[in-house]
């Protein structure tokens, strides 16, 4: 297996895939190509290199932060209002920055000019 694309290619997804789409594929793959099991065993002698590519994308893609800033990387979060929360959280009416799954830290205290 060992390719050096993209973590997409390494599970065999499109870029737009589901949760549920990349916890199947994950699956499927590791079957495949865990060093314990039979089948891998039998076919070639792995060092689980693949295994752990393929693992290590599972972990990249199926936490949403981590998929976000790895799209960023490639190039795929370009035009997309995005701030130091990466645009992932929600916008706060009452103040011009992004929050991400938070309250946002101005309070009634700190903004009063006395």
């Amino acid at each position: 297996m060992r390719k050096s694309g993209s973590l997409y290619e390494v599970l065999r997804i499109n870029r737009h895939a589901s949760a549920v789409e990349i916890k199947a594929a994950y699956r499927n793959l590791a079957k495949l190509y865990h060093p314990d099991s039979s089948s891998s065993s039998s076919s070639s002698k792995s060092d689980g290199g693949d295994f752990i590519q393929i693992h290590n994308a599972y972990e990249t893609l199926s936490d949403p932060a981590a998929r976000a800033l790895y799209d960023l990387s490639l190039g795929f979060g370009i035009g997309i209002g995005i701030g130091i929360g990466i645009g992932i959280g929600e916008r706060d009416s009452n103040s011009s920055f992004y929050t991400v799954g938070r309250r946002p830290t101005r309070r009634w205290e700190t903004d009063q000019c006395w």
